[in-house]
């Protein structure tokens, strides 16, 4: 049992320093709010075509993780008639695979315990290098490396959302959108996020 400080007991726990632990429950809760938002991008368009939220929840939830953010490309090249939205979404998609790759390395991965020489500083991970590999690949992350990830997904949040509310209000007259929104009415979009290199695994400690 943890005692009223949550602190684990060891030998049967040993995660590490709390800081590392909270940075990697960030970055889970912030991608699944990306992810969330990217689910609102896409059910825009096939409401606009009025189909029932049923059937468009049935069909995309019915998707791959990996289809489904294909299919918010599909619909916007089929539907989206302004060619800055529609590098604005593939532009986010790519930024989203990024952060879906570089969550699926880090939470999917083990702790690897650091071996005579391994810097407290650091959390190292271990991770298969591919479903049918059993070679492992390895990571080692310092805080503020963490924390950057985290911060990172948040601007996909808030650029996922900048670009709802401009699809909310482009074609709305100015007198009959929400007060709160007028503001996004003529606001251009935000420039594209920058895609960070790839998350990549090290053969070696």
């Amino acid at each position: 049992m943890t005692d009223s400080q949550d602190n684990w007991p060891i030998p049967k726990f040993n995660p590490g320093s709390h800081y590392h632990i909270h940075a990697l429950g960030v970055i889970a809760i912030t991608y699944a709010g990306f992810q969330r938002s990217i689910d609102y991008l896409y059910a825009f368009h096939p409401r606009q075509q009025k189909l029932p939220d049923e059937l468009i929840d049935l069909y995309y939830f019915n998707l791959s993780e990996d289809n489904r953010i294909k299919a918010v490309g599909d619909v916007f090249a089929k539907y989206e008639r302004d060619d800055d939205v529609k590098a604005a979404i593939e532009n986010l998609r790519k930024y989203f695979q990024w952060c879906k790759h570089t969550r699926d390395q880090i939470l999917r991965a083990d702790q690897y315990p650091a071996m005579f020489g391994g810097k407290p500083e650091l959390l190292y991970l271990t991770k298969r290098l591919g479903k049918k590999s059993p070679k492992s690949g390895h990571m080692a992350f310092k805080l503020e490396e963490l924390r950057s990830i985290a911060e990172k997904m948040r601007a996909g949040i808030v650029q996922s959302a900048e670009i709802h509310i401009h699809l909310r209000v482009c074609d709305i007259p100015e007198a009959k959108i929400e007060h709160s929104l007028r503001a996004y009415k003529n606001k251009p979009l935000s420039s594209p996020l920058p895609i960070p290199p790839p998350l990549v695994l090290s053969l070696t400690p």
